[in-house]
């Protein structure tokens, strides 16, 4: 049997460049939208050490889209997916497992008591939506959190999902690492579909399975395949963005990007929270941390804390650290097995790892100069939205020259 292979080459983030227009009728940048439906387009990666039920709201408020994790209790999650299903803008979406997805919202398991809370749910609701006179209109937004994608029976529960509760179920699916799965979640009826396997700096499935697609390759033919088809199914862009360039990079094609590492660095993200022993004098010098430090700040920093903390970290005066680990590392499979009721559940061999990583800055101060780069990459390219902006040309490059 002959081995299929592709010979052309593909293409990292780092391997090309943006390209200005000639001349552009742009005079600033405030002129460029970079909303899309009143959001932006990035959305959290559902990793426990970024976004919780506690702290979801300060990412949704700076225009941030949110997928809770499963790290979460189910009843917790069933419980805020059926509350936030008004179609408002910036609706989170929660993650599930395929199972929990087969037996709760597919309603296999007759015996469970969240399965008939959402059949009733779900099933009212359709009869509302009939009801010309009474204005609701109800949408769940769940995400079949795998880690392969490409697996049949999630296309398949998509299908069924779509098949019995129609637009009363927004899908976000995935992850894929081959441009033509895409085709497979738009028939299947998927609305969102993450792109991207091996790329998160917590993941080691490509470095131990040697399964991976250069990432922006992967995001430019899975929006070719899109494009030709006129598809539904819109596009993430997950994993691989280690800095702002990489987000201008990545909207060339996708509709929007999943960030884990770099929301992780904020201080109001989940991660557990623990502070440095050495911090920097006037003098510059790297001395110990006095004790009254420790004692004033403590492992928890309050909200009304934040932006003196952050100040602290950007003088020198502070280090704070984040945990930081992937989803399939044994941590977060026994979180997840604890909330969903599997404590007996073998763990599985592990595909990330754990780590600290020092806080940098706050949420809204990140997104602020993550979107006013992103204004500025529009304006350099003479595109006043993000659709004219997919226009824009690029080039490969022989070296990196960025400073990194």
């Amino acid at each position: 049997m002959i081995k299929k292979f592709q010979d052309d080459v593909k293409l990292e983030y780092d391997d090309v460049s943006i390209v200005p227009a000639t001349s552009t009728p742009i005079h600033h940048r405030k002129e460029c939208d970079c909303k899309v439906d009143g959001m932006y387009p990035v959305w959290t990666a559902p990793m426990s050490t970024v976004i919780s039920l506690k702290n979801w709201k300060v990412f949704r408020n700076s225009g941030i889209n949110c997928v809770i994790p499963r790290s979460e209790k189910i009843e917790d999650r069933v419980k805020f997916t059926l509350s936030h299903s008004d179609c408002a803008i910036g609706t989170p979406f929660v993650a599930y497992s395929l199972e929990e997805i087969n037996n709760i919202f597919l309603c296999q398991d007759t015996k469970s008591k969240m399965s008939k809370c959402v059949y009733n749910y779900l099933s009212k609701s359709s009869v509302d939506s009939e009801n010309e006179t009474s204005g609701k209109k109800i949408c769940v937004n769940v995400c079949i959190d795998i880690a392969n994608g490409h697996m049949e029976d999630e296309i398949d529960a998509i299908k069924k999902l779509k098949e019995k509760w129609g637009t009363r179920v927004c899908v976000m699916g995935g992850n894929i690492a081959n441009p033509l799965a895409y085709n497979l979640y738009d028939d299947a009826g998927a609305d969102y579909v993450r792109v991207g396997i091996g790329g998160g700096c917590a993941c080691i499935t490509s470095s131990n399975t040697g399964v991976y697609y250069p990432l922006f390759s992967l995001v430019k033919e899975c929006y070719e395949n899109k494009l030709s088809r006129g598809g539904h199914c819109k596009i993430i862009a997950d994993g691989g963005i280690r800095s702002f360039r990489d987000i201008q990079k990545a909207l060339l094609y996708a509709d929007a990007v999943m960030i884990g590492s770099l929301f992780n660095k904020a201080i109001e993200s989940a991660g557990k929270t623990t502070y440095g022993s050495f911090y920097w004098n006037v003098r510059g010098l790297r001395i110990l941390r006095p004790f009254k430090t420790l004692l004033k700040y403590g492992k928890t920093v309050k909200p009304s804390d934040y932006e003196k903390v952050v100040k602290l970290i950007k003088n020198g005066n502070l280090t704070v650290f984040k945990e930081f680990y992937g989803m399939s590392t044994k941590k977060a499979q026994k979180m997840i097995n604890d909330n969903s009721g599997k404590t007996s559940t073998k763990l599985k061999t592990s595909e990330g790892k754990v780590m600290s990583q020092p806080v940098e800055y706050s949420v809204e101060g990140w997104i602020s100069n993550a979107m006013d780069f992103l204004r500025s990459a529009m304006s350099y390219t003479a595109s006043r939205n993000l659709e004219e902006y997919k226009d824009s040309d690029w080039v490969v490059l022989n070296s990196i020259k960025y400073n990194k």
